[in-house]
This record gives structure tokens, sequence and C-alpha cells, in this order.
């Protein structure tokens, strides 16, 4: 039987003309960046294969707030312990530094281990570059203080309870983590564009509570010498204020983070910032731990790259954090997980295992089935059904508790 004509790919894009597309000049509005660029010429990124021109007024030509003409009279956030006004400085200028968020001696641990992971791949000559720096991926692959954390484990960083916290507040409990990696800027690097972490809602500016919120661990000085990051305070209320796909008009400008090293910044994913411009002889690290809403896809494909040494030894914890926890409306597999609440060690939800039985070859999925299919096809040790006899029987032995 012929199909019908109405079907035919030549009839769907006749009568597809670019004004009858449904939510087209939404979607494809460009904003805010559009009318971000177009009132503020300063915000435009250096061209890369160009000198780096400085006096211009660059957003990346600028300073630490204290030294700022405009931002020096505003009250903007300084590391503090006081969870009260982390959570006032969260809401009016989208950012916070939590006050010695790692110990000296954890501080130095993160860093040594850093450094060496990021010297080791460029003698391997493996490592990512970018205009501004190197970059260190995948984290939670390359120490263990990497994988505490991702759990907020006060064994590598002191403030994490005070962390969880916010981001339970911020996203939700269950949030995920979308990745962990480090950003380098190197002497003689450009600076990032100015970005939001929540870009890929664009144009949708939620007003209410972002959907992405970062911690960055700094465990060097930074200032406007070695390339602080760069931010703009306050803007995610400009943003807020546009609306969604909405206009922006004149921007207050950029400065440089300042903070010493142990600092931890929270900051919402609705706020400009980018890595600064390295003026010094040395290199200069930090590393963001970007969190998701729980439903979210991640940046990083964690079940696909964490190691298997560290999935085995992985807690219910870091398996719910990377993303290895399914619910209903993520990370399903075969429909294992469907129903599940996406809880830490929800047994429901645990998809570690089909990870760990494909790194041992040993993952069986199920494929075309009927009532001619051979015997053997009928009674394979599915990997789908075997995780839910699990689920069953661990839900059978918590009643009997």
């Amino acid at each position: 039987m012929p199909i019908p004509a109405e079907f035919e790919p030549e009839h769907v894009a006749s009568n597809s003309p670019r004004q009858e597309r449904l939510y087209r000049s939404f979607l494809r509005c460009g904003e805010p960046y559009k009318s971000m660029f177009a009132n503020n010429a300063w915000m435009i990124p250096p061209d890369p294969r160009k000198p780096l021109e400085w006096g211009t007024g660059g957003y990346w030509d600028t300073t630490v707030a204290r030294k700022h003409d405009y931002w020096k009279a505003f009250d903007l956030p300084q590391p503090t312990r006081d969870l009260h006004r982390m959570r006032r400085e969260l809401v009016e200028w989208g950012f916070t530094l939590i006050e010695d968020g790692m110990s000296e001696a954890q501080t130095d641990r993160f860093l040594e281990r850093l450094l060496a992971q990021a010297e080791g791949e460029r003698l391997a000559g493996i490592e990512q570059m970018t205009p501004a720096g190197q970059y260190v991926n995948t984290l939670i692959n390359k120490g263990e203080v990497f994988a505490q954390c991702i759990e907020q484990d006060p064994a590598a960083v002191q403030a994490g309870p005070l962390i969880e916290q916010l981001m339970n507040e911020m996203l939700g409990e269950g949030w995920i983590c979308h990745s962990f990696l480090s950003n380098g800027a190197d002497p003689g690097g450009y600076p990032q564009g100015l970005h939001l972490d929540q870009g890929p809602l664009l144009p949708w500016v939620p007003e209410e509570a972002p959907a992405l919120v970062n911690t960055m661990y700094i465990s060097q000085d930074v200032d406007e010498e070695n390339g602080g990051t760069l931010l703009i305070p306050g803007s995610h209320r400009i943003l807020i204020d546009a609306g969604s796909a909405g206009e922006v008009g004149a921007m207050p400008p950029a400065i440089n983070l300042e903070a010493p090293a142990g600092t931890i910044m929270v900051f919402d994913g609705r706020v400009l910032h980018g890595a600064g411009v390295n003026r010094t002889n040395e290199r200069r690290f930090v590393a963001t731990m970007s969190n998701v809403k729980s439903w979210m896809r991640q940046q990083e494909n964690w079940v696909l790259s964490v190691a298997p040494e560290v999935l085995e030894a992985a807690s219910p914890k870091l398996l719910h954090r990377m993303g290895l926890q399914a619910l209903t409306y993520g990370a399903t597999v075969e429909g294992f997980g469907l129903g599940a609440g996406g809880r830490v060690d929800d047994p429901w939800g645990a998809i570690k295992q089909f990870r760990s039985a494909y790194d041992r070859g040993e993952y069986i999925r199920v494929r075309e089935l009927s009532k001619d299919s051979p015997a053997e096809d009928l009674h394979q040790d599915y990997t789908s059904f075997k995780a839910t006899q699990r689920a069953r029987a661990a839900k059978a032995a918590k009643r009997e508790k």
C-alpha cells in the first residue's frame, strides 16, 4: 500500500515554510546574547588569532571589586562562613564565597594532585588546550580527592555539609553532578567569552530558581593578575528581569574574582562569567563542579567515562551524584528504573550493575523475540531481568527486617 502523499518528505517540506514553523522566532531569537553584544560592544570576545589588546575597554581589562571604580562602593561578597549571608548574596549577586571551604591541608592535597595530573597529561601529549589555558577533564578518574569532592565529603572539603544544604535549597534534593573539571589560565592566554553555564536552556531564563549551580574549588590565590575568574555581579537578576528571550540593555562592568586559596565559590548558573587573563609567569588552576536538577542531561557522560575501578569502589552517594541512580524520567536502562524515585541506594534505580556487566562482557540485552525464537534466546539470563530480580529481593529483605 502506498504511503499517503501527505507523509512524503517532499510534501512535508513544501508545507513547512519558515514563517509557519512552531516557535521559530522564540527558539532562534539568539537572546540574551544578541542584544547583550549589540548594546555592550565591550563584551564581544577577542579574536584569539590576534594579539590581545589592553586599554580598549574589553571585559577582560578589569580588576578586582575593591579596586574597581564602579564596584568598590558596593557590598559585594567576601569570604564568609555565615550561611545566612550566603543565601542573601546568592539571591542578590548570584555568587557567594565560602571562607576556608577547604582547610589548608585539604587545599594542598587538592592542588598537588591537580598540578601533577596536568603535568602528566602534558607529558603524555594528551593535554586539552584552550585559548585560555589547559583543561583537565573527568576529574573523577584522576584522584580520590576529586571523588570525595563530588560527594562533598568533609575529609576533602570541610564545608561539604554547608554546600550540600545550599545545593538542596537551590536545586532540590536529589540534584546530581553535571561535570567536574579543572579550568586553567596559562600565562599569555586569552579570556573566555562571558557566558552562562545554564546556557543550554536559553532562550528560557527561569525566574524563580536556577537549574544549574556551580561550586568552584579555588586551590590557589586568585586575583586580577593571575586570571581570577571574570564575572558580572548580579547579572542573573538582569537576565531574569529581561525575561525569557528578552532583550538586554547596558550591562555593568565585569570584575576579576579575588579570593584566597581554600575558598569555594558557589554561583548561580545564570551569572555571566569566564576565565580571566593570566598576566603572571605561573599557571593558575581552579576546578569547577557543576550541579543540576536530577532530570537534566549531564555534561559528563559518567556511565561511559568513569573508570571501572572507580565505579566498583564508589559509594551509593557517589553513584547517585554521577547519575548512576535511575529515576522514572531519567537514566533508565531497558525500562529498569521506571517507577524509581532517584534516591541514594534505591535498588529499583541501581544502574551500576548494567555498566559492571558490560565491563565484564556479560551484558545481555533483550532483542527481537517472538514465539518462534530459539529456546536459547527465550531463556537468556537477561541483565535487565536480573536487575529486577535483585531489586525485588532487596525489597523483600527490607520488609523482613
